[in-house]
């Protein structure tokens, strides 16, 4: 066999390999918050052709700031943080993770910015990381990044809960019959465990509006309670899951987030849209309260071009 030949079939032997790959990233500020993401990680780094990158990110100190800390030039400060994060990130791994196999770096920048760039620069399949516990200072650091990489972000998103130790046992996926929403529905039944739930559900504000029976209420669910049912044998033909359908009532953000913590859901699975202005403020706020309120782990999932 001539040698362009051989040549051509390495590159092509590569090619394929690379676009079977799973690569996920695990952003992190080096802390508590994020060994949630670092434990659902090496769950789906056991899989087969499954890359892990941990990526750290130290906020550079403001050049005033750094006179008045020290006398060091803001570079060296910032080089210090970025070290010892590094540090930290590496003990975080190393105390949750069984692998060697793992890729940790950290980079000073901006968290939003520096998430976004090196996952489409790395072609990460998944981002993932830590929501923090809802209080004041994780809105600041951990939920409000989620909610700024989420609603840019071209891969789908997985906000891990801290105290989360292993896959989904349920999850509630919210879909609205776009492909976003079918995308993330199919990725949360991937998510889920073995012997999981998948809940598939569809807000409705109808109900409040209509309450007439045989109006436009009970016209709407019906033919939204079809659409689901397809759905749900579709996801059901596609996995070896358990799969439901809800139908709910009420503002969808509320109604997703009351859901989860009555049927102590694991994950809520939500899709990630290319919308108009008016679109993006609303289905934007109901991703963005379900990711501040939310009891639990939160995936979006933005439309799969493979669908």
């Amino acid at each position: 066999m001539p040698a362009a030949t051989r040549t051509g079939q390495r590159s092509r032997s590569k090619r394929v390999r690379r676009s079977t790959e799973t690569r996920l990233l695990v952003a992190t500020a080096g802390g508590a918050e994020s060994h949630g993401a670092l434990r659902l990680a090496a769950q789906l780094g056991a899989r087969a052709a499954t890359r892990v990158q941990v990526l750290g990110v130290a906020t550079p100190i403001p050049p005033n700031v750094s006179v008045i800390v020290s006398m060091r030039q803001p570079v060296s400060i910032d080089e210090q943080n970025r070290r010892a994060m590094l540090e930290r990130v590496r003990r975080s791994v190393r105390s949750l993770v069984v692998s060697n196999r793992w890729v940790e770096r950290v980079v000073v920048g901006m968290p939003v910015d520096v998430i976004l760039e090196t996952a489409a620069r790395w072609k990460a399949s998944m981002i993932l990381l830590g929501i923090g516990r809802h209080t004041r200072l994780d809105r600041i650091f951990g939920a409000e990044t989620a909610v700024a990489v989420m609603r840019s972000a071209r891969v789908p998103v997985l906000a891990v809960a801290a105290q989360a130790r292993s896959l989904p046992a349920r999850a509630v996926a919210a879909v609205d019959f776009t492909p976003a929403s079918l995308a993330a529905a199919r990725l949360a039944a991937k998510l889920v465990a073995t012997d999981g739930t998948l809940f598939v559900a569809h807000a409705s504000a109808f109900r409040a509006v209509d309450a007439q029976p045989g109006g436009l209420a009970d016209i709407y669910c019906a033919g939204a309670r079809a659409k689901l049912d397809k759905v749900v044998r579709e996801l059901r033909r596609r996995t070896n899951r358990r799969v439901e359908s809800v139908m709910l009532e009420g503002e969808p953000g509320e109604a997703l987030v009351k859901y989860a913590r009555r049927e102590h859901c694991d994950l809520i699975a939500l899709g990630g849209h290319e919308q108009g202005l008016m679109d993006r403020i609303l289905l934007g706020s109901v991703r963005t309260r379900v990711v501040r309120d939310a009891p639990c782990s939160v995936l979006i999932a933005p439309p799969d071009p493979r669908s």
